[in-house]
């Protein structure tokens, strides 16, 4: 708990996990549904009733009732971490939940009541506007991609073309024909993000009008270069809008939506699976089993700060939705993250632009100093009696003809010096310069106090974290100090205050008994929803395999065989089959390989017929 205390360490730092619960619903008012929620903000903690058995109480880094609006969450959790950002660490923040419980309204808001998304622009740029030195510069780059049925898509090009997922030992991950947006103010990035929501999945659903179809990452970088000492640091945000989780009995998706459904729950259950993996120390943590996790593997785990926003709904109608998602925030806290601050970069794009204008400048003093060779020649003076009349004639035409071309190559250059001008202009206004110059008093004294204004909401922030931790702290040291702290007068005395204990831990045993029987019931039903899914796919897939092994001639089939997919280059790739193997043996061990399960490299099999002899049912 105290590693929250200290933002700037490079130390391992836990990811911070926040619960916000929205109010019921008029849909679920009108159907009669009871509040099975209460959450304790002083506490952290969020209490759920158990109608069939024990109530069950999580603790988390804070928790957040109807009541609270998303200023106070940006305020106390989000201001921080994008502080990091703009000090140059990596930051993340990612809403996970149940479909319909507000995630979306959480990250981007409406017009009237704004999300973490459009607090973090404007955090950005009034940091960015109030920087006191006029010899830091700043430049804001944003991207905005979509994961959808598995495909990476750019929102902000008009054809949304797929994008393929690159990965990084150092950076994590990155996409390279991905879009980026250089911006200068608040209202900008704002009207990239709006741009690239028209472009985003949405449909209706039974439990959501407008439900997300896709999981949403808009990337910030934020680079800021110090002229004194030439450094340049490079703070990356990603903030991150899940789709939710869904069961088709409740949501009533058919055709479309219930395979957008089954790739939304397929990807969230990968996010789960790693979570535990992490929480657990296992030594393998599935990344790859899912392009969501391999964009979320430097934020769970990685060279990042990041925040866990998990969004629940009240109603009693959802309670096996609730507790799942508390139950993996839960896990959440236990991953340690190593946030590095980014300093000089190799693939900073301030230092591509700073190093483009000096190549612009040196171009434009090169071509005036050789305009200034370039001047039309002045006629020469010459007496008429000492010169042919013919031969003077010739000469001043000759002059007169290098000077119309030595003026013609100097409005030409001039030309091109402003056109690198304008190049070197167009540059410039990508960048932006702190304090504006020195500015007027006036605004000085106005920025001091935006300034001061700020460092006071931090201050409110970390007071308020550090009182939720010691409110933990001192539950927790009640419960163990109980046995020192009591004195008895009499036996009976200590024979009640021990059968009190002894309640306490019956009470707390069948607890742990009834929660392992829910989660082996939970595992059970996700088991059985799995092996629904599957069998759905592998009917698809015959289908499929069927069409193809109509349409593949007879000669390509060889290669078709020993065609693999390759995730590192997200292509096809035919595997070499050794010499020394025989044919006999190299038929056999193709069609063996095809029920082979891969995570990474799965092979893909030609017909229903060997699909059914490599023993896939």
């Amino acid at each position: 708990m105290e590693k929250s205390a200290r933002p700037r360490t490079a130390l391992n730092e836990c990811v911070k996990v926040v619960v916000r619960c929205r109010p019921l619903s008029q849909k679920e008012k009108n159907e009669g549904y009871d509040e099975v929620v209460k959450v304790w903000p002083e506490r952290g903690a969020v209490q759920v009733y158990n109608p069939k058995g024990q109530d069950k109480l999580f603790t988390y880094d804070a928790a957040y009732d109807c009541t609270a609006d998303t200023q106070t969450i940006y305020d106390e959790m989000v201001r921080p971490l994008v502080a990091s950002v703009l000090d140059g660490f990596n930051g993340c923040v990612f809403a996970y939940g149940q479909t319909g419980t507000g995630k979306t309204h959480t990250m981007e808001g409406t017009a009237d009541h704004e999300g973490i998304i459009p607090r973090a622009f404007r955090h950005i740029w009034a940091h960015i506007e109030n920087g006191a030195s006029p010899d830091v510069t700043h430049l804001v780059s944003c991207s905005y991609v979509e994961l959808y049925l598995e495909d990476v898509r750019d929102l902000l090009s008009k054809e949304c073309k797929k994008l393929t997922i690159r990965g990084q030992e150092l950076n994590g991950f990155y996409i390279p024909e991905m879009t980026s947006v250089v911006c200068k103010s608040a209202a900008e990035m704002v009207r990239v993000m709006r741009a690239g929501n028209k472009n985003r999945a949405a449909g209706r659903t039974d439990m959501n009008e407008h439900s997300s179809r896709s999981h949403a990452v808009f990337l910030v970088t934020v680079e800021t270069a110090h002229r004194p000492t030439n450094r340049i640091r490079v703070g990356k945000l990603n903030l991150v809008d899940l789709a939710g989780s869904e069961r088709q009995a409740k949501t009533n998706a058919s055709a479309e939506r219930l395979r957008e459904a089954s790739r939304i729950n397929q990807a969230l259950s990968s996010l789960g699976n790693v979570i535990s993996a992490l929480a657990e120390n296992s030594p393998h943590v599935p990344y790859r089993d899912s392009k969501l996790t391999r964009i979320l593997q430097d934020s769970l785990g990685g060279n990042s700060k990041t925040i866990m926003i998990a969004n629940i709904g009240p109603a009693s109608y959802n309670y096996d939705e609730t507790i799942t998602t508390l139950r993996y925030a839960h896990r959440a806290k236990a991953i340690k993250n190593k946030p590095v601050r980014n300093e000089d970069p190799k693939d900073a794009k301030l230092r591509e632009y700073q190093a483009e204008i000096e190549r612009l400048r040196a171009l434009i003093e090169q071509r005036k100093t050789a305009s200034l060779d370039k001047k039309p020649k002045k006629p020469p003076k010459v007496k008429p009696q000492a010169q042919d009349n013919v031969l003077v004639e010739e000469d001043t035409v000759s002059i007169e003809n290098e000077n119309i071309l030595a003026e013609s190559t100097i409005e030409q250059e001039k030309n091109k010096t402003e056109e690198l001008e304008q190049q070197i202009k167009a540059l410039e206004e990508r960048l932006v310069q702190g304090g504006g110059g020195g500015g007027k008093e006036l605004i000085n004294n106005l920025n001091e106090s935006q300034v001061i204004l700020e460092q006071r909401h931090m201050e409110i922030a970390e007071r308020k974290k550090r009182e939720v931790e010691m409110q933990q702290r001192i539950e927790l040291e009640e419960e163990t100090t109980a046995s020192v702290t009591n004195t008895f007068t009499t036996l009976q005395q200590e024979v009640d205050h021990k059968t009190q204990r002894l309640k306490k831990c019956v009470s707390k045993y069948l607890w742990l008994r009834e929660e392992m029987v829910e989660q082996r019931e939970a595992h059970d039903a996700e088991r059985r929803e799995r092996e629904a899914l599957q069998a759905a796919l592998i009917a698809a897939l015959r289908r499929r395999l069927l069409l193809a092994d109509s349409l593949v001639p007879d000669a390509g089939r060889p290669a078709v065989l020993r065609a693999r997919y390759s995730d590192d280059s997200d292509s096809w790739e035919l595997r070499q089959v050794p010499k020394s193997v025989p044919s006999a043996l190299k038929k056999e061990h193709v069609v063996e390989s095809v029920g082979r399960k891969s995570a990474r490299a799965a092979p893909r099999p030609t017909t229903a017929h060997r699909l059914g002899t490599a023993g896939v049912r």
